[in-house]
Formats: C-alpha cells, structure tokens, sequence
C-alpha cells in the first residue's frame, strides 16, 4: 500500500512539473513554428494560428517576452520583436487554462491597414518631398514640410514598441495630463461640438504630442477619452483615459492588448473585428 501511495504522488508530482507556463509554451512555439508536431499539445481545441510577426523578409529577429494577466485563467504574453538596426514591434500571444492546463488561443498583432493614410512617408527621399512641394497640383498629400513631418512622426511613433510608446508619454505626461483636463472643460461647455471644432480647437495640441485625434468614443470601452496616435477603420494605437472607472478586457479579436501606465492612463492597441 505504502509503494501504491508514494507512486500515485510521484505520478501528481510529476504531472504537475511538467506543465508549462504561457512564457514557456511562447518561446517552444516560435522557436519550432514550422514543427507544429513539438507544441501541438499547447493549442486550444487545435486551432490554426498566424504565427508570422515579421515585418521584414530575409531578417532575423530577437525575441523578448514578457507576461501579463488578462484576467481569470487568462494570460497575455507580449512579446518583441528586434531586427538587426535595433528597430522594435510587439505582437501578442493569448492563452487560456483549461483543466488546469495553459493553451494557446490565437496571436495577434496590429494590422499594417492601422498605417494606410500615413505609411507613403516612410522612405520618401529629400527630392521626392521637395517634388511634392513643389507640385502645382491641387491634391497633395503634404503642402508643407512641418506636415509632412507631423504626418510621418504619426507614422514613426505609431509603429514603435511599447516601451517606446510609453517612453514618449512619460516624457509629456504634463502636457498629455493638461490636455486631458483642457478637453473635458471644452467638452463641458460645448456639449454638441462637432468634429469640425474639435479638431480646429486642438489640432495644434495634437501635433505638439504626436497624436491625430481626442476621441471619446473608442470602441470596446466605455468612460473613457483616447488619444490616438493613429486609427485607420478601428484599428488604433495610442494611450487612454480611464480614472477610476473599469478597464475593458483585453481580446484578440477587438482591444488587442492594454497596458497600464499609471494615475489611470493606459497604453492600447485596437483591432477591427471585421477587416485586418
């Protein structure tokens, strides 16, 4: 009987070491995405999951990982991605426990549409924004190089990792603080402001924090006021307002991922249900 007890427990004991937490089912997962046989065993109901995070073909990348609870046997693993120029991303791995057990459930990372309207800024040479200047048509992207700063600063910041995202609103907490307070006194005594008057009473705020617009209707939270850096059919990044008031959960399939700066602001990434 003794011999019975003592192998039953070295049975549980082992059972139990040998399950793996979300940070260690991550790196077994992108280290082997193209043996899908050595984690098989870790995906929920086998699932078939994006695993491709690069940006870049024919580049290597370092992988960092970090974890954060979504809630009751639900976790996030946030994890970044380096290239060999030290140019960072994050995209996210989301896991559920069933029986005691942690799965994967999907992977996710902010769509590229996020950055349509203002991607056409990444690699213009001096002569081509000077030709855009310069250009006699009525339609142009940029009418002046201050623009097309702002715009491609929008574009720079919005692709940036997390840390970095949250770098810059720590270096202007004062005046991302007092815009907040500036916006709520606005909205309360202009109850029925259109988006015409918003965006003319802050465009120069907006521009001086690299963002694109106040918004106090972000989809998937409720008593909140957002400051999107970039937003392109509701797929957004930026930081948000919440106070005291509850924080929406995080999903995959909506707010991808949320991140806590503190004193009630936090760090966001949105994604479209409908287009990617």
């Amino acid at each position: 009987m003794k011999n019975i007890i003592i192998s039953i427990l070295c049975s549980i004991s082992i059972s139990v070491f040998a399950q793996k937490t979300p940070l260690e089912i991550s790196k077994l997962v992108l280290s082997n995405r193209d043996h899908r046989e050595k984690y098989q065993q870790y995906i929920f109901e086998n699932r078939d999951i994006d695993l491709k995070y690069e940006r870049e073909k024919n580049t290597d990348y370092r992988l960092e990982y970090r974890e954060f609870n979504g809630g009751e046997n639900y976790k996030v693993v946030d994890v970044t991605a380096m290239d060999k120029n030290k140019g960072k991303y994050d995209f996210y791995l989301y896991f559920v426990k069933v029986k005691n057990e942690w799965k994967m459930l999907d992977a996710q990372k902010l769509p590229d549409i996020t950055f349509a309207y203002v991607a056409f800024t990444k690699g213009l040479t001096e002569e081509q924004i000077d030709a855009v200047l310069k250009s006699k048509e009525e339609q142009k992207p940029f009418t002046s190089r201050a623009q097309f700063n702002y715009i491609k600063s929008i574009y720079d910041l919005g692709n940036s990792s997390d840390d970095e995202l949250i770098e810059h609103f720590t270096k202007f907490k004062y005046q991302f603080n007092a815009l907040k307070n500036e916006f709520i006194k606005f909205r309360t005594l202009h109850s029925d402001y259109t988006n015409s008057e918003k965006n003319q009473r802050f465009e120069n705020d907006c521009q001086k924090l690299t963002i694109s617009e106040i918004n106090e209707y972000l989809p998937f939270t409720r008593n909140t006021l957002a400051f999107v850096i970039c937003n392109m059919e509701n797929n957004a990044v930026g930081y948000f307002y919440a106070g005291k008031n509850p924080v929406t959960a995080i999903d995959p399939g909506g707010m991808l991922f949320i991140r806590e700066i503190g004193e009630g602001w936090y760090l966001f990434k949105m994604k479209n249900k409908k287009k990617s």
